[in-house]
């Protein structure tokens, strides 16, 4: 019994539907690999931050049994709650890893290990039991060391099982794909192209004259039975009207037819270059709070370079900027201190205005002091004879907005160039001294933030930046 389909059309069908059944075949199958492998990246990023903490945590606590520093202590009691909410966020996904059992144990050493240190925080240090503390301090950490990093271990196996495992995949398809497309070439060539091209031989002696009948073969109801009887029906017509076609043909005519891609890297890098710098120049009159406040603004600069990078690899991923509370004359002299140093080298006075009582604002805080930060260097590097960095903050008329005005006395700006200084790489600089992104970078991150950034400038008198940024909190896409 003859399953087949008669029709080529049903015929063709099906091969293509076979085709498609194996690809969504072999897409499920990856899927189902992908997804392992996601969720097992996951989980070892989970498994590294848990270790990154604990290292941390252990850090500080050396520090704390060496000095007895309350800043120390504080760190580390940062750092052992926030291992404690990651154990809780991840609960489900740990205790089918590890176990319930181990889970439990895990929590609870976490848990000891806090109220042994808060216990040795308030003992006195010359007692002879802060030493016993601080073993057994000693000993939670290590054991919560070891287990994190066999956690690393055992999901950094199971992922390189699922990679051997995925390696294969694409060899494997690709091959039994070749085959598939094989016999569909196959069974294409013997029902459609080779009948198809028996007919183009067999037809083109009606080209010379010689009307010719094709002899039909196949099943009644396949197509190509159907074709080569409607050609011979055609040259029995042919025939018959010859000679009205040939003088047809003396009097027809033909026609014719005619047709016819890291400048946003450099400002971080420079601002860690500027704190260590006068970290070396000012180490003596540096209090310890001054230097210990540089090293967080350069972790900051640090953690704002890795967000770039990631965000960097970054690659269409709006990014969604981190929408937090902003105000804007804090972060202003937050950015300010940055450039203490630039600002002392060119002999430039920094001044800063703002209205009374004005209201924060609902912003990406990094992109907005990266913002600030590109165009504070910008003005200093106008003025290189010295002058004065102006901000003024307020309200734009009509007040919908805030208003932050960046001015400076420096060379100012061509007419001819304020039409495409916010346009990508163009810039007025030496060969080696820029790259032509930053104002073009800044102008998108304000425009994200639903705000607009513009500018004036007269040649020999200075330019002023105005940021115009919303009073409402963003709603980002």
């Amino acid at each position: 019994m003859n399953l087949l389909p008669k029709t080529i059309r049903i015929q063709i069908i099906m091969a293509f539907l076979v085709c498609f059944v194996f690809m969504a075949a072999i897409i499920a199958v990856n899927y189902k690999y992908f997804k392992s492998l996601s969720s097992s990246m996951q989980f070892f990023e989970l498994a590294e931050e848990l270790k990154s903490t604990i290292l941390e945590m252990r850090r500080y606590e050396k520090n704390y049994f060496l000095y007895r520093q309350d800043f120390n202590f504080e760190e580390n009691l940062t750092y052992s709650n926030q291992l404690a909410l990651t154990l809780h966020r991840e609960k489900e996904n740990l205790s089918k890893t590890i176990g319930d059992g181990n889970y439990v144990n895990f929590v609870q050493s976490v848990q000891n290990y806090i109220t042994l240190m808060a216990k040795l925080h308030q003992a006195p240090c010359d007692l002879v039991d802060c030493v016993y503390l601080q073993a057994q301090i000693r000993g939670i950490g290590q054991n919560l060391l070891l287990l994190a990093d066999q956690l690393v271990v055992s999901e950094r196996r199971d992922i390189d099982k699922l990679f051997k495992q995925i390696i294969p995949l694409p060899f494997i398809s690709l091959l039994a794909l070749v085959i598939l497309l094989g016999f569909v070439f196959i069974f294409v060539g013997e029902k459609v192209i080779r009948p198809l091209a028996r007919i183009t031989r067999e037809s083109e002696a009606v080209g010379r004259g010689a009307f010719q009948r094709i002899t039909p073969y196949g099943d009644a109801k396949n197509e190509i039975h159907h074709l080569v009887n409607t050609i011979n029906h055609m040259m029995d017509e042919l025939e018959k009207r010859h000679e009205q076609l040939i003088q047809s043909r003396k009097i027809a005519s033909i026609g014719t037819l005619a047709a016819g891609i890291a400048h946003e890297m450099n400002n971080p890098v420079n601002n860690i270059s500027l704190i260590i710098e006068t970290l070396i120049e000012d180490e003596e009159l540096l209090s310890v709070e001054e230097r210990r406040r540089l090293y967080q603004e350069a972790m900051d600069q640090a953690d704002r370079t890795s967000e770039i990078v990631k965000n960097l690899l970054e690659f269409s991923r709006a990014s969604h900027p981190k929408v937090e509370r902003i105000n804007l004359e804090e972060l202003i002299s937050k950015t300010s201190r940055l450039i203490r140093n630039e600002l002392k080298l060119k002999n430039i006075t920094f001044t800063r205005q703002a209205l009374p009582d004005l209201p924060d604002v609902f912003l990406d805080r990094g992109g907005l002091q990266q913002v600030l930060l590109n165009l504070f260097l910008n003005a200093i590097h106008a003025m290189e004879n010295g002058g004065e960095l102006k901000v003024d903050i307020g309200f734009a008329d009509p007040p919908v907005e805030i208003r932050i005005d960046i001015k400076d006395n420096g060379c100012g700006i061509p007419p001819e160039y304020l039409g495409q200084i916010f346009d990508p790489f163009f810039t007025t600089k030496k060969e080696g001294e820029g790259t032509g992104l930053g104002l073009s970078v800044s102008y998108n991150i304000i425009k994200k933030n639903g705000g607009r950034l513009e500018v004036q400038s007269e040649p020999g008198k200075g330019t002023c930046f105005s940021i115009f940024l919303p009073l409402v909190q963003n709603n980002f896409p």
